[in-house]
């Protein structure tokens, strides 16, 4: 009895090994060629649309330069007029909630996440019932929404001092991101 490699093949099995082996090179050309090629295609085009979508930010500022300058000389003429603002709360864990409440909205505002907002440390007696409130912040953003950040914690409408300031760029995130971290005391005055 002869094996079945040992005589030759019938024009059935031929067809059905040439099939499979049509099926395994095109499986091949697709997983090899057709997939890298793709995944390239995509990265690349959303590479570009995050720099359109940056360019037209951009544009936008330069477009409204003097608008938006007037309205910086508007707002800082508010704030000199008005005095310098405390966090004001009845107690300390209020005023934590207020100041974290205060710099998730900048965030927001400035297209940052924030990644941690720790402002429960020990707070630093100023004299009576006024106190420095310590806060921690780390954050991630493009360039352009961290300066608009650390504008808004300067200039908005409450006192806030930075204490330390970091930025890096952030290697494992893509687009370009930096990660910052902040430390800052806030003056609160405690309300009977």
């Amino acid at each position: 009895m002869r094996s079945a490699f040992g005589r030759s093949l019938e024009p059935r099995e031929r067809r059905t090994i040439a099939v499979g082996a049509t099926v395994v090179a095109l499986a091949a050309v697709v997983v090899l060629g057709v997939l890298p090629l793709a995944r390239g295609w995509s990265e690349r085009e959303s590479l570009i649309a995050a720099t359109r979508e940056r360019l037209a930010r951009v544009e936008s500022i330069v477009g409204r330069e003097a608008q938006l300058a007037e309205q910086t000389r508007a707002m800082e003429a508010r704030l000199d007029a008005g005095g310098t603002r405390l966090v004001r709360a009845r107690t300390l864990a209020l005023a934590a909630s207020t100041l974290q409440s205060m710099v998730r909205e900048y965030a927001r505002s400035s297209v940052v996440s924030v990644t941690r907002l720790d402002a429960a440390g020990a707070p630093i007696a100023i004299g009576g019932t006024t106190f420095a409130l310590p806060a921690t912040i780390s954050a991630q953003g493009d360039i352009y929404g961290i300066a608009d950040f650390l504008r808004r914690l300067q200039y908005g409408p409450s006192l806030v001092e930075l204490t330390d300031l970091t930025i890096a760029p952030n290697p494992v995130l893509r687009g370009n991101l930096l990660q910052v971290s902040i430390g800052l005391r806030a003056p609160i005055a405690l309300e009977q």
